[in-house]
């Protein structure tokens, strides 16, 4: 497969036919695993993405973090052409539907500065071995990637059949670190 837009359809829609139950013990194995690693042990400022839809529950990952003392700052999309920015949240009620539904901050006030994160969890629709994504195809998280340290580490989640032999890349394409699954 070679179409980014083909993959995404095929995979929302295994996503979608998930079974509630399948659904959380996934996204419970996927999250027992992120707390055990060192990644996320020793990180202090965590930029994460605020699932929707059926993607992998980050809700309590960011609550679990919270608890723990941890900064964290999740997307809040300022424009196309701007991007996004890193926003601190002490809680997920503050978060509202943005632009593309997606809960983000109210107010874009708390920016982190990219070179103060320590770990980044990013979304994707798909994933090959080598780390390389497909997005949502707004290249949000290219953007952003493309401005953090190199010695950040970058994770992303997914449920198993998300993976693919290869995504179909190009020049701007950042590829994550490693992907946790079920």
């Amino acid at each position: 497969m070679n179409d980014k837009n083909e993959i995404r359809k095929l995979i929302k829609e295994k996503r979608e036919a998930l079974s509630i139950e399948d659904k959380a013990a996934y996204d419970e194995a996927i999250f027992n695993k992120i707390i055990l690693l060192e990644q996320y042990k020793n990180s202090k400022i965590i930029f994460i993405y605020v699932s929707f839809d059926k993607e992998v529950d980050t809700f309590r990952i960011i609550n679990h973090a919270l608890e723990n003392n941890k900064t964290i700052c999740v997307p809040k999309v300022i424009s196309k052409s701007e991007g996004m920015k890193a926003v601190k949240i002490e809680s997920i009620n503050e978060l509202t539907a943005g632009k593309y539904g997606i809960l983000e901050p109210k107010e874009s006030n708390n920016i982190i500065n990219a070179d103060k994160i320590d770990l980044i969890i990013s979304p994707g629709v798909a994933f090959d071995s080598s780390g390389y994504r497909v997005g949502y195809g707004g290249g949000f998280y290219d953007r952003f990637l493309s401005n953090v340290n190199d010695n950040v580490p970058v994770i992303a989640m997914s449920y198993d059949f998300q993976f693919i032999d290869k995504v179909p890349r190009e020049d701007f394409d950042k590829p994550v670190d490693f992907v946790v699954t079920n």
